[in-house]
């Protein structure tokens, strides 16, 4: 995914995807490195907020006919995000994706 792939960014989150057609739902996966969050409870808690973001506007890629992505979504910040403000990246990160390959 990483070599094939393309990306978007708009911090504090970048995501990597790849379309893929012999797949039936979008995969997607979060991360949160630990060298900006050293305590477990705080990726955790991060890549909840992310999941969370993901799920409540993921419907927006599915308007998309026939494509499917796997993608990953980082977070690079290093502060402790308010979940407005992921929420807010999240949905301009996937009304790109759906955008560009509509």
């Amino acid at each position: 995914m990483f070599l094939e792939g393309k990306t978007h960014s708009k911090f504090p989150i970048k995501v990597f995807f790849l379309p893929k057609e012999n797949i039936e739902t979008n995969l997607a996966a979060f991360a949160v490195p630990k060298r900006n969050f050293k305590s477990a409870v705080d990726r955790n808690r991060v890549k909840r907020q992310l999941r969370e973001a993901y799920r409540l506007n993921k419907q927006m890629l599915d308007e998309i006919h026939g494509k499917k992505f796997v993608m990953l979504f980082l977070f690079l910040g290093k502060v402790k995000p308010q979940y407005a403000e992921l929420e807010k990246v999240m949905v301009k990160l996937l009304k790109k994706l759906h955008d560009e390959n509509s």
